[in-house]
């Protein structure tokens, strides 16, 4: 008890911490280019909320290749100001309050994903509350805070699902992982990433004895063949997914259609795509680059990205065997972001939560050999 009492403790300090960062950061940093965009599909979604217009969100999604649920959010908050809505320039609206009220629904998200990573390791938790790239995509109007957050829950609830058994954990992280589609589509490969690990979990369980053999081919089949559990989780992770989309109701096939197929023809076709012109690696760029660079010096008090990424790649290992599936879900991003044309800096955030885990497991391991040489040499004086 004590000990949860003391995490529980720890979590809330990272937790101010980060929402601390990421609030100077929400204060001080200058537009972003997107954020206009979403600051106005908020306010749309805050004109219906003020007028009680609910059936006008069945027709309304501004900017479509994104599903709705984040935007709705940042309605909400908007909502709650006096501002004057449709704005007339929303690039404009950025640094107004209906602008900052928007900018905080990131920066509690930002701050709550630290609080969570905590949970499971506190140093990979203060890793994720103070990396720039994390902070700055989580301090501004963008789509990242609600499924880096959603995506890590739906994460934990799985592994405690596989703990406990029980299936209020099972439940819950598909509710998660819909939320997490309805957040941004990117951030829900890491339901592929807890479906591999599923798999995983069932092909290496140990066999009962005195069990008859089976030939090869049978055994495959029956490994491969999707169990009702799994397949249960994945249409109930479907179901939060559209319940929580209400722009999709009216035509669930022809509107996700769309929504997806811009996200190809964006990526191959888009002039800002083609001019950017980023190599198949740029992902490990944007990795070990610093927002800080990119911004005065008064927006980042410090910037350690580089430092938490070098850590990371020694904490892998650890990391694997703790939980296998915090690296398939780096394995499964990686190869999505190397794979897709479209590389925009903001994407990483798919990967820097279990990247600060893993970090945070490097810097234990050095922490504890350090605790252990002076263990010893405390012993060899006496």
């Amino acid at each position: 008890m004590a000990k949860r009492i003391m995490l529980g403790f720890v979590a809330v300090v990272v937790f101010a911490l980060a929402f601390a960062l990421r609030e100077r950061a929400a204060t001080f940093l200058p537009r972003d280019s997107d954020e206009g965009v979403y600051l106005d599909a908020g306010g749309a979604f805050a004109l219906l909320i003020r007028q009680s217009h609910w059936s006008g969100f069945l027709q309304t999604n501004p900017n479509p290749e994104h599903p709705p649920l984040n935007k709705i959010l940042f309605g909400l908050a908007i909502s709650r100001t006096n501002a004057s809505l449709p704005f007339p320039d929303p690039h404009e609206a950025v640094h107004t309050p209906p602008g900052a009220a928007a900018r905080r629904v990131s920066v509690w998200l930002g701050a709550l994903t630290a609080g969570l990573l905590t949970l499971v390791n506190p140093l990979g938790g203060l890793f994720y509350a103070i990396h720039t790239m994390s902070i700055k995509y989580t301090a501004e109007i963008m789509l990242e805070g609600l499924p880096s957050l959603t995506s890590l829950g739906a994460v934990l609830a799985y592994l405690q699902f596989q703990r406990t058994g029980k299936h209020r954990w099972w439940l819950a992280s598909a509710l998660l992982l819909g939320l997490t589609a309805s957040g941004k589509y990117l951030y829900a490969l890491v339901g592929l990433a807890i479906l591999l690990d599923w798999y995983f979990r069932r092909w290496y369980r140990p066999s009962p004895p005195h069990q008859p053999e089976k030939p090869p081919t049978a055994g495959l089949l029956r490994h491969l063949a999707p169990p009702r559990e799994i397949l249960l989780w994945g249409l109930s992770a479907l179901l939060f997914f559209l319940l929580t989309n209400p722009y999709l109701w009216p035509n669930p096939p022809g509107r996700l259609a769309d929504s997806l197929f811009f996200h190809s023809r964006y990526s191959t076709g888009a002039p800002e795509v083609i001019e950017a012109a980023f190599p198949v690696y740029q992902p490990f760029i944007w990795l070990v680059t610093s927002a800080a660079d990119w911004h005065p010096q008064d927006v980042f008090l410090f910037s350690l990205d580089l430092f938490i990424i070098g850590l990371a790649a020694f904490g892998l290992v650890r990391l694997w065997k703790k939980a296998p599936v915090f690296i398939l879900w780096l394995a499964v991003g990686m190869l999505f972001l190397l794979a897709w044309p479209t590389k925009w800096p903001q994407y990483i955030l798919v990967l820097t939560a279990p990247l600060s885990l893993a970090a945070g497991e490097a810097l234990l391991i050095l922490l504890q050999a350090i605790w252990h040489d002076l263990a010893t040499l405390k012993k060899g004086t006496t």
